[in-house]
């Protein structure tokens, strides 16, 4: 019974296009070209982790390979459909770019890409993380990529694109997929929780949407460890004790002080929170988070807002931001963390706090424009 279980983000993995969240740009460009009869050789999906990548690749070999395919709308039952999700199909081969053993693959690929397919009607190549490959296994799968025969079709996988070669980029049509927002994350979670019974609040899922950063795949398994470590019911204290997280109410506050100024109450929290062994970096970057809220509010108010509790302008928020931004560095890296957590965010108030000297010179300017001459004075 033991080796029955499966971690939620397995179980849990989109297993059709419907499924996949917050990546409607390319789900749409995908069934369009499947509809259309518009399937290129070869495609390259680029994100940050656990944004769907690699099940979107699934899916759409899927969608070429079912029965009576290529169809965007398939059945998850078909037999085609579940030996690519269980990985015993024939037609879908695997390769991890980074294993060391890449450079063989891919020349076995290049030598049996010219077989005709098994049993769909494509040979599908996925290789996840394509900018690990080294130069040789690169090279060798670019002339394949050049005249590939037209039963086989290519989906390259990569966080770091910067990393693979420009004549691999030029051969493929290429997605971008972006981080998942909060509210998507959160809405996934609330359906998993209902059918795994699990009770949890809003504020405990909003607390894990926010540590995951955009990734379902990490809001899945943070969710998965939260059940481990309270059982059936997860409130937002246990989120926040496991993970050394701020409560929300208590981060807002700390934004609010420092948009009021108030020293006081800064080192007050940034005690409290040192004290209930929190994680001072990701206090750091939840601060920054409600200032930019807070700036977006004011440029969108038209050039201040009190979303803090105080009022300032744009060029207040952008400095203060900017000063918080400043301190990450110390604080991830340096040897006192709150002691340079304390100093990033007092040095950013100050900052907020100063006038930039451009506009002053510009005022000073404009009020020396707004003066009679002394000459004139002389003669009149």
């Amino acid at each position: 019974m033991s080796g029955s279980y499966q971690v939620i983000a397995r179980k849990w993995r989109p297993q059709t296009f419907d499924d996949v969240v917050g990546q409607d740009h390319v789900v749409r460009t995908l069934k369009n070209a499947i509809a259309r009869n518009r399937i290129a050789h070869a495609y390259l999906f680029v994100g940050p982790r656990g944004t769907g990548k690699t099940s979107t690749a699934r899916i759409f070999a899927k969608a070429l390979n079912v029965t009576g395919g290529p169809k965007a709308d398939f059945d998850v039952n078909d037999p085609i459909a579940k030996s690519i999700a269980d990985g015993s199909c024939l037609d879908v081969i695997e390769i991890d770019g980074a294993s060391n053993n890449g450079v063989e693959q891919v020349r076995e690929l290049r030598d049996t890409v010219r077989y005709a397919p098994a049993q769909g009607k494509f040979k599908v190549y996925i290789i996840d993380e394509v900018h690990m490959l080294s130069t040789a296994a690169f090279n060798a799968l670019l002339k394949t990529l050049e005249e590939p025969p037209a039963h086989a079709k290519f989906i390259f996988a990569t966080t770091e694109v910067q990393k693979v070669l420009p004549t691999i980029i030029s051969r493929c049509q290429r997605f971008d997929l972006k981080p998942i927002p909060t509210e998507l994350i959160v809405q996934r979670l609330k359906k998993i929780a209902v059918a795994e019974k699990i009770k949890v609040s809003d504020a405990a899922l909003g607390s894990i949407a926010r540590m995951a950063d955009g990734g379902m795949r990490d809001a899945q398994s943070i969710f998965d460890q939260m059940i481990s470590f309270c059982g059936n019911e997860v409130g937002e204290a246990d989120v926040l004790d496991v993970y050394g997280l701020v409560a929300g109410d208590k981060i807002a506050a700390l934004a609010a002080a420092l948009a009021a100024g108030d020293h006081r109450k800064i080192v007050e929290l940034v005690d409290e929170a040192d004290e209930n062994g929190r994680d001072l970096y990701r206090l750091l970057v939840d601060v920054q988070a409600n200032v930019r809220n807070a700036l977006l509010a004011a440029i969108a108010k038209g050039g201040s807002s009190d979303a803090l509790g105080s009022p300032m302008t744009t060029e207040q928020l952008t400095r203060l931001l900017d000063g918080l931004r400043e301190g990450e560095n110390g604080v991830k890296h340096g040897l006192s963390e709150k002691i340079n957590f304390e100093v990033a965010l007092l040095k950013a108030v100050e900052a907020s706090r100063a006038r930039a000297i451009d506009s002053l010179i510009k005022e000073i300017a404009m009020l020396a424009d707004s003066l009679p001459e002394d000459g004139s004075k002389k003669n009149d």
